[in-house]
């Protein structure tokens, strides 16, 4: 518990500084190293027969994907319009050179599809989506919406875990995680609303009632199934945590899996319905 505790005291403040003051490439950087560590972790529990060089492969593969949607976004200054297409194009070419690398030094893996399947999905399931934290970022009010995001979902773990553990009796998902349960979902999410309409009246003013009402509920409902995807990754794995990196709890995917889900959810309806992110 004491670890846990100096880690939010630590780690908190060094985030909310990098993300008010810190400058576009350095904010990129600390994106990039969490999405580089969390791939890594990825792939350690998918595919931990893999030789270390096709796991690094991935990596930069992922790395490189990552890079080319911070480009496009802050050095083109593109971040305006849907980038849709052109994350797609980086993602099909980091696919063909999966391809290239077993052909050319793996082509006897016994695993080879496995291999191959699992990288790509993982490319996509951490770089592609985590890329959304820039993007939202780099929008009108992209620090404002960035902060939402982060207090809407620490709000809604936080929401869910006290009044899961006070009268939790109802399992909300047994076969992938036990402890979860329905009372302690509805609590993140009443969590998730009120902290919306609190950010609301303190930095997003420009937020009506309504989008205000549906992003709270919105970001934690994608929250829960970003943290029970990564929970049936674990699962399948059998591992308890992602990783050990961060004292007190787990890995970085650990820490991101619920933003993996709720950033595209963020980014795309304040692009639609709110002109942009």
């Amino acid at each position: 518990m004491f670890k846990r505790a100096l880690t939010v005291f630590v780690g908190v403040p060094a985030v909310v500084f990098l993300i008010r003051t810190g400058s576009e490439p350095v904010f990129f950087l600390f994106v990039l190293v969490l999405s580089g560590l969390a791939l890594h972790e990825f792939f350690k529990l998918a595919v931990p027969d893999e030789n270390v060089w096709a796991r690094g492969f991935g990596m930069v593969l992922g790395s490189c994907v990552l890079l080319g949607i911070f480009l496009r976004s802050y050095v083109y200054g593109e971040h305006t319009d849907p980038v849709s297409s052109y994350t797609m194009g980086l993602y099909v070419f980091s696919c063909l050179a999966l391809f290239f690398y077993h052909i050319i030094f793996d082509y006897q893996s016994k695993n080879l599809f496995n291999h191959i399947a699992i990288k790509a999905f993982g490319i996509f399931y951490v770089p592609v989506l985590f890329s959304y934290v820039v993007l939202i970022r780099a929008g009108t009010d992209g620090v404002g919406f960035l902060f939402f995001l982060i207090c809407v979902t620490w709000a809604g773990d936080t929401g869910a875990y006290l009044l899961g553990t006070w009268i939790g009796r109802h399992a909300l998902c047994m076969r992938i995680s036990p402890k979860k349960t329905v009372e302690g979902s509805l609590g993140g999410i009443i969590a998730a609303v009120g902290t919306a309409f609190v950010c609301r009246a303190l930095f997003l003013e420009r937020l009506d009632v309504l989008h205000c009402l549906v992003l709270g509920a919105g970001i934690n409902v994608f929250n829960q199934f970003g943290d029970l995807g990564e929970s049936l990754i674990k699962r399948a794995a059998g591992a308890k945590d992602s990783g050990c990196i961060i004292p007190g709890h787990g890995g970085v995917l650990d820490r991101i899996d619920s933003l993996l889900f709720a950033a595209p959810f963020l980014y795309y309806y304040s692009a639609i319905l709110l002109v942009q992110p």
